[in-house]
């Protein structure tokens, strides 16, 4: 009875080992056993390969070496001339096993006919001697390769790496190993990295191990890391806490890389959508923003804890921690700083939102004018954005202003985008955003000018721009309203004189109320302005509901601009009665007005030189015009009524300008009674069961799917778009293998606890 109990134990013991989704062929062995007094046939399926794969003890007694590269390793077939791998019968591990799982030994079977390229076969801590031949005829010719193959099953690529892990911990602890071994084995690894960082397992250990020979291997201050070696996935790497120690022992301030990767890796703090979504933008920004936070830096006090350097090794034969303890105050365990840095992270986050959104709907690029358009305007200057470059080097190489006059498509043209069909309001703010960002600026601008272009028209650029901070005077409306009429009668002979173009410029160089900036854009949207043809269209429609007094008061002020010259033909007459004809006004009245309107400037005029002082007769100029543009329509647009200016401001705004709304509508989504919104019950329990790991086979995802009566495909959708409603990015990347991005997940349950 123990003989038959101990070889149950023994089956049940090699089940379980040996048990491997889609192995080769299986036999069943056939047990007999009495229950009681009850006679019955159990039967047991114990899964063992029939390819030969030999359960019994190596018989090599060879004394495992290291190979170093140049020497050639023959077997079977193979040859690895490679080196950096342990070959040999007998090497004894570190940890509990038996044998060094990187060791190759020559003796034991491959499968050459059918190796086992995906892994299929592979355990979770493979160890050559207990993977399959299959397995091991795959791992040989990867190693007689030049092994960079990046589509090699990572166990491969971990099981070489459990080699190098014991030559620089086990072999090196005296400084055995040579220096220009050492050396090689670290570039090793690097390139590994180069190659194998997509696996995030991988990568993991392979920076936490590069960082920590960094500090054992230290020597010098002079000596400075790679970046990449500086920030790990919730954790802090060895590197940065030894540079954040040496700093703080030193009295330096804390400099905006070691800031950001503390931030970035503590294991208390997570970054949000937009600053992994937008991981380069952050990281400039969050620099740019602690430079004006801080200064050079934080000084921190140095703290009482003792500095502890370790790393936790990948190969089960050397598992646990290695540590060093180091005379240096371990500053990365204080509060304070770092809650200063999180703050500052949640502030830059949510600066970059905007462009996180966009860049995560299907279809938009982060090196479109879209994305271009919501950077920080400061953060422009210190990424790389070539479009903008194009845009500023094409403007400066513009001599006049009247070249400046380009066409809408030319500029969609040197920004490297095909125009759309029309310029909406989003889009026109868009076009601003953008060349603003190349510090050029547009008129019209749809922000400040209350018109926008036209896909097939024209605008004018101007250099240096409106300014992050730029908001217009009540003269700038003004002024604009009056360019806007001015223009509008000035065009309505189809002839636009010299004069009349000085006669504008000098309403907006000469006054002293407005700003350089605001003349600069009020200029060239008087240069569009003259040179776009003018619509009335909708005009009458609106003037409709007004006041008679309200349709007076923009008769004078047409009237006004007519006489800015001193004087009417006969020609422009007939364009002013069609042009009130347009505007809904009595084009009987034209007449009237000029006179009416003539005779009061002129009556003005005779009393302004009889009550001027008398100077001497070489101070006197020779003759007073009757009308002088700058002064006297001023005058008279001040004379008019606020509600006239605001009338005026309105009916001459593009039809469509302020008819959007402000911001893209998105459907409604029911929400709960805290931040995140609902997902119907069905859907939740999938999401519930899909996050408990990161990847799934489709055929369990279709399973759960069918348990709650979904359709995978809808599901899927589904839960990406609730996801995304909430955190910004899709939870789920469907495909043969079904892949859970763990880190949104966690960000949806931490707005899931605040909600409740």
């Amino acid at each position: 009875m123990i003989i038959f109990i101990a070889f149950l134990i023994i089956a049940g013991a090699l089940f379980h080992l040996f048990k491997k989704k889609d192995l080769p062929k299986q036999k069943k062995a056939t047990i007999h056993s009495k229950k009681d007094n009850e006679s019955e046939l159990a039967v047991f399926r114990i899964g063992v390969s029939t390819e030969g794969f030999s359960l019994a003890e190596s018989r090599n007694k060879k004394p495992g070496r290291w190979s170093v590269p140049g020497e050639t390793i023959k077997i079977d077939k193979f040859e690895i001339n490679g080196g950096f791998v342990y070959v040999g019968g007998r090497l004894n591990s570190t940890h509990g096993y038996k044998t060094e799982a990187s060791l190759i030994d020559p003796t034991l079977k491959i499968n050459t006919n059918s190796p086992d390229y995906t892994g299929e076969e592979m355990g979770y801590w493979p160890s050559y001697d207990s993977i399959t031949p299959r397995s091991r005829a795959a791992y040989l010719e990867w190693l007689a390769s030049d092994r960079s193959d990046p589509e090699t099953y990572i166990g491969y690529v971990f099981l070489y790496f459990y080699g190098i892990e014991r030559r620089l911990l086990v072999d090196d602890r005296n400084r055995a190993v040579p220096y220009h071994e050492r050396k090689a084995l670290v570039l090793e690894l690097e390139r590994l990295k180069n190659i194998y960082g997509h696996n995030r397992s991988f990568n993991g250990y392979v920076t936490s191990f590069l960082s920590y020979l960094w500090v054992i291997n230290h020597k010098n201050d002079s000596e400075q890391p790679s970046n990449n070696l500086l920030v790990a996935k919730r954790n802090f790497t060895s590197v940065f806490k030894f540079l954040l120690a040496k700093t703080v022992q030193n009295g330096k301030p804390v400099n905006e890389d070691l800031a950001l990767a503390w931030v970035k890796s503590h294991p208390d703090y997570s970054l949000r959508t937009p600053a992994r979504r937008c991981e380069n933008e952050f990281g400039v920004l969050f620099k740019l923003r602690y430079k004006t936070h801080f200064g050079d830096g934080m000084k921190i006090i140095p703290n009482k804890t003792r500095l502890l350097i370790d790393y936790h090794t990948a190969s089960a034969s050397l598992r646990g921690n290695h540590q060093i303890k180091l005379d240096l105050p371990d500053a990365s365990v204080l509060k304070v700083p770092i809650r200063k840095l999180m703050d500052l992270a949640e502030s830059c986050t949510k600066e970059l939102e905007s462009l996180s959104r966009f860049i995560g709907r299907s279809g938009n690029s982060r090196d479109s004018i879209g994305a271009l358009a919501l950077l920080p305007n400061d953060l422009v200057g210190l990424i790389s954005a070539p479009r903008l470059d194009r845009i500023k080097t094409w403007v400066n190489s513009k001599e006049s202003v009247r070249d400046r006059l380009i066409s809408v498509k030319s500029l969609f043209d040197h920004l490297g985008e095909k125009p759309p069909l029309k310029i909406n309001k989003k889009e026109a703010e868009m076009l601003s955003a953008v060349a603003e960002k190349a510090g050029v600026g547009i008129a019209p601008d749809v922000r400040f000018h209350q018109s926008k272009p036209d896909v097939d028209g024209k605008i004018m650029l101007f250099l240096g721009g409106h300014g992050e901070d730029f908001s217009p005077s009540n003269e700038f409306r003004k002024i604009g309203t009056i360019l806007r009429l001015g223009s509008l009668v000035a065009g309505i002979d189809n002839h636009i004189a010299d004069s009349e173009i000085s006669l504008l410029e000098n309403l907006v160089t000469q006054n002293k109320k407005l700003k350089e900036v605001e003349k600069r854009s009020l200029s060239a949207y008087m240069h569009w302005r003259l040179n776009t043809p003018a619509s009335t269209v909708g005009l009458k429609k609106r003037l409709e509901t007004f006041r008679k007094s309200d349709k007076v008061a923009i008769s004078h002020i047409l009237i006004g601009v007519a006489l800015a010259d001193g004087r009417i033909a006969p020609t422009e007459i007939v364009q002013l009665e069609k042009l009130y004809g347009q505007l809904g006004l009595d084009k009987a009245m034209v007449t009237s007005d000029i006179h009416n309107l003539s005779s009061d400037r002129r009556l003005r005029a005779k009393q302004e030189r009889a009550t001027t002082v008398e100077t001497s007769p070489q101070a006197q100029p020779a003759e007073i015009p009757s009308f002088s543009l700058d002064l006297d329509l001023l005058k008279l647009y001040e004379e008019e009524t606020t509600d006239v200016q605001s009338v005026l401001e309105s009916i001459f705004a593009d039809d469509d300008v302020f008819g959007e709304p402000e911001m893209e509508t998105r459907p409604e989504v029911q929400m709960s009674s805290g931040v995140i919104a609902k997902l119907d019950a069905r859907y939740q329990n999938l999401y519930e069961k899909l996050i408990t790991k990161e990847k799934w086979p489709l055929e369990e995802v279709e399973k759960f799917c069918r348990e709650q009566r979904l359709m995978t495909e809808g599901a899927v959708e589904t839960i990406n778009d609730w996801a995304f409603d909430n955190v910004d990015a899709p939870l789920i990347d469907d495909g043969n293998v079904v892949y859970i991005d763990l880190e949104v997940a966690e960000e949806i349950t931490t707005l899931q606890s605040q909600s409740q």
